[in-house]
């Protein structure tokens, strides 16, 4: 029986600084797996527990930059699914619950819901004098696509809490191949992020300029990303698994005052044993 991945932690999260805008796919799992269409919509639970090492190129928030860019962190993963309802929260693809609404021979059609992750005044010593940026709910539409190994995903959601309405979309496209027991694979995919949420996340308002942010207002944005990764079945229970992400980001990350440089190029890996249940 197919079980959905769910996971918690690892890799400092594909650059916790996107990590509010660059939406989250569902694929991961799919992809390592190689799973068909039928498979993804057997109805099952999925619990690991595991340890993890993360390491990143850049430091995000200003403020922080003496923080470590590499460190170990606790794996635990979990998710359900039961006549068509989903819950999922992984390190790969964030948090996330639905329902899958329509299937046909090759594609899958779900309602899903998540959140967007706060940026917190206790995020850096420099932020006391900020506003939180609070998280938000969203709500969308997501399609997905198995063509073999290959599997396809297009998303949309609106992202609203009390201060702002947005909304996101993004498109992406994996693969995986055997090399003996070693499973491989490599997605690639293109996100799009509203005015809206990104000037609410990275956006500095004149109330809350002082001397170390500046006045910043953030437009819509476009960010690419791609993983390559491996899956090592250990044995029957334990699960080596490894990647490298890459991810092109928009210069409204870039040049926001609450980031600590202006790079636009971040790379993380990550690599992690876990016991399966």
């Amino acid at each position: 029986m197919y079980k959905r991945q769910i996971t918690k932690l690892t890799l400092g999260i594909l650059l916790s600084g996107l990590a509010s805008t660059v939406m989250a796919s569902g694929i991961t799992r799919d992809i390592r797996e190689g799973a068909s269409a039928e498979e993804t919509r057997e109805d099952g639970g999925y619990f690991e527990i595991g340890l993890g090492h993360y390491s990143r190129n850049a430091t995000i928030f200003k403020g922080n930059e003496d923080d470590s860019k590499h460190g170990f962190g606790a794996r635990i993963n979990a998710g359900y699914q039961w006549k068509g309802l989903f819950v999922d929260l992984n390190d790969d693809d964030g948090f996330s619950f639905g329902y899958n609404a329509l299937n046909t021979k090759h594609w899958s059609y779900d309602l899903v819901a998540g959140t967007i992750q706060e940026i917190s005044n206790d995020q850096s010593d420099l932020f006391v004098s900020l506003n939180k940026r609070q998280s938000a709910s969203t709500l969308g539409l997501r399609a997905t696509g198995f063509y073999g190994k290959n599997i396809f995903q297009v998303e949309v959601r609106d992202a609203r809490n009390n201060e702002f309405n947005g909304f996101s979309a993004s498109a992406l496209a994996g693969t995986s191949w055997q090399i003996r027991n070693w499973n491989t694979h490599v997605i690639a995919g293109i996100h799009y992020s509203s005015s809206a949420i990104n000037d609410y996340y990275w956006g500095v308002t004149a109330e809350e300029v002082s001397a170390d942010f500046s006045e910043y207002e953030a437009n819509a944005s476009t960010t690419f990303s791609t993983e390559f990764g491996v899956t090592y079945p250990i044995s029957e229970s334990w699960v080596f698994r490894g990647k490298v992400n890459y991810v092109y980001g928009s210069k409204e990350f870039a040049n926001s005052p609450l980031r600590s440089d202006d790079t636009k190029h971040f790379v993380g890996t990550s690599a992690s044993i876990s016991y399966v249940f």
